[in-house]
Protein backbone atom coordinates (compact mmCIF):
# COMPACT_ATOMS: atom_id res chain seq x y z
CA UNK A 1 0.00 0.00 0.00
CA UNK A 2 2.66 2.16 1.10
CA UNK A 3 4.98 2.08 -2.60
CA UNK A 4 1.15 2.18 -4.46
CA UNK A 5 0.83 5.48 -2.30
CA UNK A 6 4.19 6.70 -3.27
CA UNK A 7 3.95 5.89 -6.97
CA UNK A 8 0.64 8.17 -7.14
CA UNK A 9 2.54 10.76 -5.47
CA UNK A 10 5.48 10.78 -7.85
CA UNK A 11 3.03 10.69 -10.85
CA UNK A 12 0.61 13.50 -9.15
CA UNK A 13 3.29 15.46 -8.90
CA UNK A 14 5.21 14.89 -12.60
CA UNK A 15 1.64 15.74 -13.99
CA UNK A 16 1.62 18.97 -11.77
CA UNK A 17 5.02 19.64 -13.61
CA UNK A 18 3.64 18.92 -16.57
CA UNK A 19 0.28 20.89 -16.32
CA UNK A 20 2.57 24.41 -15.07
CA UNK A 21 4.77 23.86 -17.86
CA UNK A 22 1.97 23.63 -20.17
CA UNK A 23 0.24 26.63 -18.48
CA UNK A 24 3.81 29.08 -18.34
CA UNK A 25 4.02 28.49 -21.92
CA UNK A 26 0.86 29.86 -22.70
CA UNK A 27 1.44 32.80 -20.35
CA UNK A 28 4.92 33.97 -21.71
CA UNK A 29 3.53 33.40 -25.52
CA UNK A 30 0.15 35.05 -24.92
CA UNK A 31 1.26 37.68 -22.61
CA UNK A 32 5.05 38.12 -21.78
CA UNK A 33 5.62 38.35 -25.64
CA UNK A 34 3.22 41.48 -26.30
CA UNK A 35 4.04 43.06 -23.56
CA UNK A 36 7.96 43.02 -25.01
CA UNK A 37 7.53 43.96 -28.25
CA UNK A 38 5.78 47.18 -26.65
CA UNK A 39 9.48 48.47 -26.06
CA UNK A 40 11.60 49.82 -29.53
CA UNK A 41 13.08 47.08 -31.92
CA UNK A 42 13.04 45.14 -35.07
CA UNK A 43 12.66 41.84 -35.26
CA UNK A 44 15.93 40.41 -33.88
CA UNK A 45 15.88 42.32 -30.95
CA UNK A 46 12.08 41.07 -30.21
CA UNK A 47 13.78 37.66 -30.39
CA UNK A 48 16.67 38.18 -28.38
CA UNK A 49 14.14 39.93 -25.55
CA UNK A 50 11.72 36.82 -25.84
CA UNK A 51 14.36 34.57 -25.43
CA UNK A 52 15.90 36.29 -22.09
CA UNK A 53 11.88 35.54 -21.03
CA UNK A 54 12.40 32.13 -21.83
CA UNK A 55 15.66 31.51 -20.44
CA UNK A 56 14.14 33.54 -16.64
CA UNK A 57 10.95 31.06 -16.86
CA UNK A 58 12.73 27.54 -17.75
CA UNK A 59 15.14 28.61 -14.68
CA UNK A 60 11.96 28.94 -12.60
CA UNK A 61 10.19 25.84 -13.66
CA UNK A 62 13.44 23.95 -13.36
CA UNK A 63 13.84 24.98 -9.52
CA UNK A 64 10.01 23.95 -9.38
CA UNK A 65 10.93 20.79 -10.30
CA UNK A 66 13.69 20.36 -8.18
CA UNK A 67 11.53 21.82 -4.99
CA UNK A 68 8.86 18.94 -6.17
CA UNK A 69 11.67 16.36 -6.00
CA UNK A 70 11.44 15.15 -9.39
CA UNK A 71 14.93 15.87 -10.11
CA UNK A 72 18.61 16.98 -8.97
CA UNK A 73 20.77 18.92 -10.98
CA UNK A 74 25.03 19.40 -11.22
CA UNK A 75 26.18 21.62 -13.54
CA UNK A 76 30.12 22.06 -14.65
CA UNK A 77 31.44 24.86 -17.00
CA UNK A 78 28.28 26.55 -18.07
CA UNK A 79 30.27 29.72 -18.28
CA UNK A 80 31.02 28.56 -21.34
CA UNK A 81 27.55 29.26 -22.37
CA UNK A 82 27.67 33.08 -22.13
CA UNK A 83 29.78 35.97 -22.16
CA UNK A 84 32.14 34.42 -25.22
CA UNK A 85 32.06 34.85 -29.15
CA UNK A 86 28.49 33.41 -30.07
CA UNK A 87 28.74 29.87 -31.09
CA UNK A 88 26.75 26.50 -31.80
CA UNK A 89 26.62 24.21 -29.06
CA UNK A 90 25.43 20.85 -29.31
CA UNK A 91 24.40 18.15 -26.59
CA UNK A 92 23.10 14.48 -26.59
CA UNK A 93 18.94 14.14 -26.07
CA UNK A 94 18.77 11.51 -23.23
CA UNK A 95 15.46 13.21 -21.39
CA UNK A 96 12.80 15.56 -22.20
CA UNK A 97 13.74 17.80 -19.18
CA UNK A 98 17.58 19.11 -20.77
CA UNK A 99 16.35 21.25 -23.55
CA UNK A 100 14.58 23.46 -20.49
CA UNK A 101 17.60 22.49 -18.63
CA UNK A 102 20.24 23.88 -21.14
CA UNK A 103 18.04 26.75 -22.31
CA UNK A 104 17.78 27.53 -18.53
CA UNK A 105 21.58 27.67 -18.38
CA UNK A 106 21.31 29.77 -21.75
CA UNK A 107 20.33 33.78 -21.59
CA UNK A 108 20.09 33.98 -25.90
CA UNK A 109 19.57 30.79 -27.76
CA UNK A 110 18.55 29.92 -30.98
CA UNK A 111 17.34 26.19 -30.39
CA UNK A 112 16.56 23.82 -33.31
CA UNK A 113 13.53 21.97 -32.58
CA UNK A 114 11.36 19.14 -34.05
CA UNK A 115 8.27 19.91 -36.39
CA UNK A 116 6.30 18.69 -33.65
CA UNK A 117 6.72 21.69 -31.39
CA UNK A 118 5.15 23.81 -34.03
CA UNK A 119 1.50 21.52 -34.12
CA UNK A 120 1.81 21.81 -30.24
CA UNK A 121 -1.22 24.48 -28.95
CA UNK A 122 1.24 25.16 -25.86
CA UNK A 123 4.87 25.38 -27.30
CA UNK A 124 4.19 26.29 -30.76
CA UNK A 125 3.75 30.15 -29.36
CA UNK A 126 6.37 30.38 -27.87
CA UNK A 127 8.92 28.83 -30.62
CA UNK A 128 7.05 31.93 -32.96
CA UNK A 129 8.02 33.98 -30.52
CA UNK A 130 11.48 33.66 -29.56
CA UNK A 131 12.35 32.90 -33.12
CA UNK A 132 13.06 29.32 -32.71
CA UNK A 133 14.20 26.91 -35.94
CA UNK A 134 11.99 23.92 -37.01
CA UNK A 135 14.23 21.13 -38.37
CA UNK A 136 12.47 20.61 -41.44
CA UNK A 137 14.02 23.39 -43.21
CA UNK A 138 16.71 20.59 -44.64
CA UNK A 139 19.73 21.89 -46.22
CA UNK A 140 18.39 25.98 -45.48
CA UNK A 141 18.65 25.40 -41.88
CA UNK A 142 22.51 25.16 -42.32
CA UNK A 143 22.36 28.53 -43.75
CA UNK A 144 19.63 30.15 -41.52
CA UNK A 145 21.91 28.60 -38.39
CA UNK A 146 24.89 30.15 -39.85
CA UNK A 147 23.67 33.89 -40.36
CA UNK A 148 22.48 33.78 -37.12
CA UNK A 149 26.17 32.96 -35.74
CA UNK A 150 27.27 35.41 -37.91
CA UNK A 151 24.95 38.35 -36.45
CA UNK A 152 26.54 37.70 -32.73
CA UNK A 153 23.53 34.93 -31.80
CA UNK A 154 24.21 31.42 -30.28
CA UNK A 155 22.68 27.91 -31.78
CA UNK A 156 21.58 25.16 -29.82
CA UNK A 157 21.92 21.85 -31.80
CA UNK A 158 20.68 18.13 -31.02
CA UNK A 159 23.06 16.37 -33.63
CA UNK A 160 20.66 13.00 -32.81
CA UNK A 161 17.64 14.93 -34.15
CA UNK A 162 15.29 13.35 -31.50
CA UNK A 163 15.80 11.81 -28.05
CA UNK A 164 18.86 9.50 -27.72
CA UNK A 165 17.78 5.80 -27.35
CA UNK A 166 17.64 4.56 -23.52
CA UNK A 167 21.06 3.40 -22.24
CA UNK A 168 22.58 4.75 -25.85
CA UNK A 169 23.47 7.01 -28.57
CA UNK A 170 22.01 7.99 -31.79
CA UNK A 171 23.45 8.61 -34.80
CA UNK A 172 25.02 12.28 -35.15
CA UNK A 173 23.74 14.22 -38.52
CA UNK A 174 26.38 16.49 -39.66
CA UNK A 175 24.29 19.72 -39.57
CA UNK A 176 26.00 21.03 -36.56
CA UNK A 177 29.74 20.77 -38.93
CA UNK A 178 27.81 22.54 -41.43
CA UNK A 179 27.15 25.80 -40.07
CA UNK A 180 30.23 25.79 -37.50
CA UNK A 181 32.16 25.46 -40.84
CA UNK A 182 30.21 28.38 -43.01
CA UNK A 183 29.92 30.36 -39.49
CA UNK A 184 33.17 30.03 -39.24
CA UNK A 185 32.56 29.38 -35.73
CA UNK A 186 33.55 26.69 -32.47
CA UNK A 187 31.44 23.86 -31.32
CA UNK A 188 30.55 23.53 -28.19
CA UNK A 189 29.84 20.13 -26.44
CA UNK A 190 27.23 19.39 -23.61
CA UNK A 191 27.36 16.23 -22.14
CA UNK A 192 24.45 15.41 -20.52
CA UNK A 193 23.57 12.46 -18.38
CA UNK A 194 20.39 10.98 -16.30
CA UNK A 195 20.44 8.49 -13.59
CA UNK A 196 17.58 7.15 -13.27
CA UNK A 197 17.16 7.49 -16.98
CA UNK A 198 13.32 9.99 -16.72
CA UNK A 199 11.21 11.14 -19.53
CA UNK A 200 12.97 9.45 -22.14
CA UNK A 201 12.25 7.97 -25.91
CA UNK A 202 9.34 5.68 -25.59
CA UNK A 203 9.71 6.10 -21.79
CA UNK A 204 5.91 7.13 -20.15
CA UNK A 205 5.78 10.51 -18.51
CA UNK A 206 4.27 9.24 -14.91
CA UNK A 207 7.07 6.35 -15.01
CA UNK A 208 8.99 8.23 -12.22
CA UNK A 209 11.95 6.83 -9.99
CA UNK A 210 11.56 6.64 -6.37
CA UNK A 211 14.63 9.30 -5.83
CA UNK A 212 14.93 12.47 -7.82
CA UNK A 213 16.82 12.03 -11.03
CA UNK A 214 20.54 13.16 -10.72
CA UNK A 215 20.81 15.26 -14.11
CA UNK A 216 24.30 15.92 -14.91
CA UNK A 217 25.20 19.09 -17.45
CA UNK A 218 29.31 18.67 -18.30
CA UNK A 219 29.95 22.09 -20.74
CA UNK A 220 32.99 20.51 -22.53
CA UNK A 221 35.86 22.81 -23.60
CA UNK A 222 35.26 24.96 -27.25
CA UNK A 223 36.45 22.75 -29.65
CA UNK A 224 37.51 23.76 -33.75
CA UNK A 225 38.84 21.71 -36.33
CA UNK A 226 42.45 21.26 -37.16
CA UNK A 227 44.61 23.51 -39.30
CA UNK A 228 45.65 19.58 -40.76
CA UNK A 229 41.46 19.17 -41.21
CA UNK A 230 41.01 22.24 -42.47
CA UNK A 231 42.66 21.31 -45.93
CA UNK A 232 39.91 18.98 -46.34
CA UNK A 233 36.98 19.50 -48.41
CA UNK A 234 33.56 20.88 -46.43
CA UNK A 235 31.76 17.36 -46.96
CA UNK A 236 34.49 15.51 -45.76
CA UNK A 237 35.85 17.74 -43.45
CA UNK A 238 31.95 18.13 -41.83
CA UNK A 239 31.78 14.19 -42.06
CA UNK A 240 35.09 13.31 -40.12
CA UNK A 241 34.11 16.04 -38.01
CA UNK A 242 31.03 14.54 -36.88
CA UNK A 243 32.53 11.15 -36.18
CA UNK A 244 35.26 13.35 -33.68
CA UNK A 245 32.26 14.93 -31.81
CA UNK A 246 30.04 11.51 -31.55
CA UNK A 247 33.27 9.90 -30.67
CA UNK A 248 33.83 12.21 -27.46
CA UNK A 249 30.10 11.78 -26.51
CA UNK A 250 30.88 7.93 -26.67
CA UNK A 251 33.70 8.36 -24.32
CA UNK A 252 32.31 10.47 -21.90
CA UNK A 253 29.06 8.54 -21.65
CA UNK A 254 31.17 5.22 -21.11
CA UNK A 255 31.45 1.70 -22.32
CA UNK A 256 27.01 1.16 -22.96
CA UNK A 257 27.58 4.09 -26.06
CA UNK A 258 29.60 2.13 -28.98
CA UNK A 259 30.62 3.80 -31.98
CA UNK A 260 28.21 4.40 -35.42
Amino acid sequence: MMRRIACLSRAFRTGLAFAVFGVGALLVAGAGFPVLRLWPGGRETAERRAQRLVHVSFRVFAAFMTLLGLIRVTRAGVGRLRGRPPAVVVANHPTLIDVVLLIAAMPQADCVVKQAVWRNRFLRGVARGAGYLPNSEGAELVDTCAARVRQGRWVLLFPEGTRSPRGGLGAFHRGAAHVALRADCEVIPVVITCDPPILGKDQPWYRMPALPARISITVEAPRRPTTAAAASTAPRLARDWTADLRALYAARLGDGVGAR
